[in-house]
């Protein structure tokens, strides 16, 4: 009976073990993704493409920087497989210190691609589903 039980809580174990540690990494956020990875003040620049006419917008200004910054700050994301595309895509890059550290594709706001060019980590990059409020104001108010 002792036996028994000790099996089958090595097999609860390996369970959360095998179901746990993929579902934990499935969501995420941008505050891990970026801000837990660089301060926020060495971000030199951002420059945003919008698809549906190509104008490309660098932002240089740090009050604006750091606009964009704070509205993401917040978005939490879930890993997601596929996405759908909507009509209006926007890329972004976010510059360290003058080098293109983050690149971003937002696909309206309920999508996002994201990846890290100083990390091979499978966690650091990827397509996510935005699952908390974001409307993607300070990206949108750059091309009025």
């Amino acid at each position: 009976m002792k036996k028994s039980k000790l099996f089958l809580l090595f097999l609860i174990v390996i369970n959360l073990l095998l179901y746990g540690v993929p579902l934990y990494h499935s969501y995420n956020s941008f505050q891990n993704l970026v801000l837990d990875r660089i301060d926020a003040t060495q971000i030199t620049s951002v420059r945003v493409l919008k698809s549906s006419n190509e104008q490309d917008i660098k932002v240089d200004d740090p009050k604006e920087i750091e606009k964009i910054i704070h509205e993401f700050s917040d978005v939490k994301l879930k890993r997601s497989g596929a996405s759908e595309r909507p009509a209006e895509t926007y890329w972004i890059r976010i510059y360290v210190n003058k080098d293109q550290r983050f690149g971003m594709t937002l696909y309206g706001t309920d999508y996002l691609y994201f990846s890290d060019r100083s990390s091979n980590s499978k966690y650091h990059s990827g397509n996510f589903k935005i699952t908390s409020k974001f409307d993607g104001e300070s990206i949108t108010s750059l091309f009025k």
